[in-house]
C-alpha cells in the first residue's frame, strides 16, 4: 500500500476579504433603501391629507346645498339672499365663499358686485382641488316643494 497524501484543504469557500466586501456592499444598499423608503413614508401622508380635506369640503357643499334647499321651500325669493349672508357670516367654514355671476354670451362667469343675479356661485376651497356649486332662483312662487 502507498502511503496517504495529507489532504488539500478545499478551495471551495468564501476568502475573508470576499465576505468583508459582500458585507460592505449589503450594507451601503441598505442604507439608500432605507433613506428612500423614509422619503416615500413621509410623503405617503399627503395623499391622505388631500383625500381628509376633500371630504371634509365635500361635507360643508352638501350642508349648505341642503340648508339651501331648506331655504327655497321656506321661501324661493329670499332664499339666495339669505344663502349670501350665511357664507358671508362665516355660518359654514372660513373657507367658504360667495359671489353673485351672470354668463357672458360664450358662457364665461362674470363676477358682480350685487345680489342683482339670480346665480350664486359658491366655492369651498380645499387642499388640491376647490368644490364649486351654483345656486339659482329658478324657482316660479307657486312651484312645489323640491325633494331632497
Amino acid at each position: 500500500m502507498k502511503p496517504s497524501l495529507p489532504r488539500k484543504p478545499d478551495s471551495t469557500g468564501f476568502t475573508l476579504v470576499e465576505v468583508i466586501a459582500t458585507i460592505l456592499v449589503a450594507s451601503i444598499l441598505g442604507v439608500i433603501f432605507i433613506n428612500f423608503m423614509g422619503t416615500a413614508m413621509s410623503k405617503s401622508t399627503q395623499a391622505i391629507d388631500l383625500v381628509q380635506e376633500e371630504a371634509a369640503s365635500e361635507a360643508v357643499l352638501e350642508r349648505i346645498v341642503a340648508d339651501y334647499v331648506l331655504k327655497m321651500n321656506q321661501d324661493s325669493s329670499t332664499a339666495l339672499g339669505l344663502m349670501k349672508t350665511d357664507i358671508a357670516n362665516q355660518v359654514y367654514a372660513a373657507n367658504v365663499t360667495a359671489v353673485y355671476v351672470n354668463f357672458d354670451a360664450s358662457g364665461n362667469p362674470v363676477v358682480l358686485s350685487s345680489g342683482t343675479s339670480r346665480t350664486l356661485r359658491v366655492t369651498v376651497a380645499a387642499k388640491g382641488n376647490d368644490l364649486m356649486t351654483l345656486l339659482t332662483q329658478s324657482r316660479a312662487t307657486n312651484s312645489p316643494k323640491i325633494a331632497f
